[in-house]
């Protein structure tokens, strides 16, 4: 299937992660985590405004008063836009740093870490209760997407080439049950980031093949898109109604061919993929 892609934003970020879209005030944050960088596309304006963080920040989600919780550094942090600055929350004792991360549909921050190596289950997920960070799941390998089922019954976790399904107790923020759901070919590209439609069906970044994947509930693949590079790395959706969908990408390991090759590598990219997105809560926390 074929759809009409925007460049938004032509960046060349080394690894462009984590859209977020903020409905009040008509933007998406973006990270490029290899330069320290927070983006935020205006979409009135079409400006993409930068701030350097005093710290590596992988993931973001947003607060009920319209600021940024962050997965940063070893752990959670706030931060703050106006001096672009970060607050450590709490520290997490496992892996390297740490990587993905998005609200649970009653507005709990989980994020994962991650170790160098990809050392096989070395890593996991964490939740952030107040100012404390709980174990969710425990033996992973190397996150790349999460998200949550509208009804918030399921939660969808990437590792590796693999797309797990957890049943989800949203009440006491319990993943169990943990399954295979997708098992990726190599052929199809590297999933990464994930987000859910309206209707529940789960849509995929495909890493080195620009491949886009939406999935039905049953795991069976409905659609398959092609973005203008093959190094997207994320998506969210966005707009008014959540009608667009905005896809982050890479271009780390690019020499200059490569980039001649790809040239849409590191950019923001927006397009219409035909259905809306479901509501994310925002984090509740202190």
């Amino acid at each position: 299937m074929s759809v009409d892609f925007e460049l938004l934003v032509d960046r060349q970020a080394l690894c462009g992660a984590s859209p977020l879209w903020m409905s009040a005030l008509n933007c998406v944050h973006w990270v490029d985590f290899l330069r320290r960088e927070l983006h935020t596309y205006h979409r009135d304006s079409g400006i993409d405004e930068v701030r350097v963080l005093p710290g590596v920040v992988t993931a973001l989600g947003a607060t009920r008063h319209g600021q940024l919780i962050a997965a940063a550094g070893h752990g959670f942090a706030r931060v703050h836009l106006g001096r672009a600055a970060l607050e450590p929350v709490v520290q997490v004792r496992n892996g390297d740093r740490m990587n993905i991360g998005a609200c649970d549909p009653a507005g709990r921050f989980v994020a994962s870490t991650l170790t160098h190596a990809r050392d096989l289950r070395a890593s996991a997920l964490y939740v952030l209760e107040s100012d404390r960070a709980r174990l969710l799941v425990d033996g992973v390998t190397g996150a790349g997407g999460l998200a949550w089922s509208p009804d918030g019954r399921r939660m969808y976790l990437v590792d590796t080439r693999t797309i797990w399904v957890y049943d989800y107790d949203v009440e006491r923020a319990r993943a169990i049950a943990g399954r295979q759901w997708v098992v990726c070919a190599e052929s199809e590209g590297s999933p990464e980031g994930i987000a859910v439609d309206a209707e529940g069906c789960v849509w995929v970044a495909m890493h080195w093949t620009g491949r886009i994947h939406r999935y039905a509930p049953s795991g069976d693949l409905e659609t398959v898109l092609w973005a203008p590079t093959r190094r997207i790395t994320s998506l969210t959706f966005g707009g008014s109604r959540l009608e667009e969908m905005y896809v982050t990408s890479a271009c780390f390991g690019y020499d200059e061919h490569a980039l001649l090759a790809d040239p849409y590598a590191g950019s923001l990219l927006r397009f219409k993929p035909g259905t809306v997105g479901a509501l994310i809560s925002p984090w509740q926390g202190i």
